[in-house]
Formats: C-alpha cells, structure tokens, sequence
C-alpha cells in the first residue's frame, strides 16, 4: 500500500528546497499578474511588449509559463511598466 503526500502547493512538491519554494512561489505570483493585465489589455503581443519593455518573444514565454527565464527584479519591472504596483509582505 503505498502512501499519498500532500502539498500546499505545487511548488512545495517540486522543490525540496525551502528557499528555492518560496521564490518559485513569488515569481510565479508575479507571473500570473503579469499574465492578468495581458489577458484584460485588449493589446497584441507585440503592443504589449513594448509598453513592458521586453521584447515579444520574452513576453511569449512569460505567457507560456516559462518562469526559469524571469527574475523577482525582471517581472517587478515588468509589472511597474504595465501600471501595475507591486508589494511586498513579509511574513513572521
């Protein structure tokens, strides 16, 4: 009989890494916010790009989840770009 771990989330059971998890986390976080503001803008591909100020090939693999590629810094940016403030909240 075999036994079923649970995870809080997808990144906990990939990352054995405690530090490592909780960046995955935020960047993917931050990924999913930039990938929001694109769904809603109403812009091509290349339209937005230009407003984040990467190019449209970047933007593409952001939006194909492609987060080994993106630093916290690089999507922070991305997100200011976009019109978007980002936050931060540290956790006791």
């Amino acid at each position: 009989m075999s036994t079923q771990q649970v995870f809080d989330s997808v990144w906990d059971a990939l990352e054995d890494d405690p530090v490592e998890c909780a960046n995955m986390k935020l960047r993917s976080s931050l990924m999913r916010a930039v990938k929001d503001w694109f769904d809603s803008s109403n812009m091509t591909q290349t339209e937005a790009a230009t407003k984040l100020k990467v190019s449209r090939s970047n933007l593409s693999s952001l939006l194909n989840g492609h987060i080994h590629l993106f630093t916290i810094d690089r999507l922070v940016n991305m997100l200011e770009a976009a019109g978007k403030h980002v936050e931060l909240k540290v956790a006791a």
